[in-house]
């Protein structure tokens, strides 16, 4: 009679067989390694409060009685971010960055029935400095989904060039005369606060030496008041960092 074989003992499965086995199977994070990161980015902002804000805001200007007019509002654009960071793990990274958003253009005027007139041309310049907490979710090699939340501040600088045609009085042989005198001028002011952020994106790590990536951002409560209102910015970029 053939001999029976002997049979090994199966054993059930232990938690730390398991958690193994799991860590195993993550294909976005077995070649994984901590790594700092320095890149730069550009691409779309949006800035869809601004022209009401600033529009409410030339409302309440006027001259010798007279309320200003809004002639033209530009809003949004290109900008440029360069940002540096850390991550230390598949799933967490802390990143700083300065960021340069789109200029927004605002002319307004003045005018009278006497053929008086005040132009007034704004530039404004607006920059951000972000602190960010960053979690990824690994997809597959290397590539991830990640989301951002964190706080800034923010520092805006207004540009004016102011032109028109005042009306003068003079003597001229008793007599008093009037005259269209044209005039000139530029001024500026800058102010600065600070902000609360938040962003997605998704990013693509290559050979543990370079990373490229595509986010959306949301910031919140930038200007001021004496910088023609607050608004809240939207930014579209598209990205490259180099590991070290």
């Amino acid at each position: 009679m053939p001999r029976p074989q002997p049979t090994l003992p199966v054993f059930p499965p232990t938690p730390v067989v398991s958690l193994l086995a799991f860590l195993l199977a993550l294909p976005a994070s077995a070649d994984f390694y901590s790594h700092r990161y320095v890149g730069a980015s550009i691409g779309d902002a949006g800035t869809g409060e601004f022209c009401r804000q600033a529009t409410d805001a030339v409302q309440r200007f006027s001259f010798n009685g007279q309320p200003a007019q809004l002639l033209n509002c530009d809003a949004g654009g290109g900008n440029w971010k360069l940002f540096t960071g850390w991550r230390w793990t598949p799933y967490l990274a802390v990143e700083a960055s300065l960021q340069q958003l789109a200029g927004n253009d605002l002319d307004f005027e003045f005018r009278s029935e006497r053929g008086e007139f005040l132009r007034f041309e704004d530039e404004l310049e607006t920059y951000l400095v972000n602190v960010h907490a960053v979690g990824h979710w690994p997809v597959y090699g290397g590539l991830s989904l990640f989301a951002k939340a964190g706080a800034g501040a923010w520092n805006m600088q207004l540009s004016q060039r102011q032109s028109g045609e005042l009306l003068f009085f003079f003597l001229e042989d008793g007599v008093v005369m009037e005259e269209l005198v044209p005039v000139s001028g530029s001024s500026g002011t800058s102010d600065n606060g600070f902000h609360y952020g938040y962003g997605a994106g998704i990013s693509y790590r290559h050979h543990n030496s370079w990373t490229l990536r595509a986010e959306w951002e949301s910031f919140s409560d930038i200007g001021s008041d004496d910088l023609r209102g607050e608004f809240d910015v939207e930014t579209a970029s598209l990205g490259w960092s180099m590991h070290f």
